[in-house]
């Protein structure tokens, strides 16, 4: 999975499913909404997946952070 996913065609699909079983009465708006609340797709702005794992080195890190206070004192 190279390829961008895209969040909102994901949340289209999930909503017309939705709708379909509540027409249907597979589910009552009551549980959907229970579903829902747990769902992982709040939003396209959600993030889906976090990588915590360490990244770079300490002077890749003391750069990054250099940078961002210089540029933050220009603002």
């Amino acid at each position: 999975m190279n390829e961008p996913v895209d969040i909102r065609l994901i949340e289209g699909r999930q909503r017309a499913e939705d709708m379909r079983r509540l027409q249907a009465g597979e589910v009552t708006l009551e549980a959907l909404q229970r579903e829902n609340s747990n769902s992982f797709i709040w939003s396209a702005a959600d993030i889906l997946y976090v990588d915590l794992s360490p990244k770079g080195t300490e002077e890749s890190w003391a750069r990054i952070i250099e940078n961002l206070q210089r540029n933050s004192e220009s603002i």
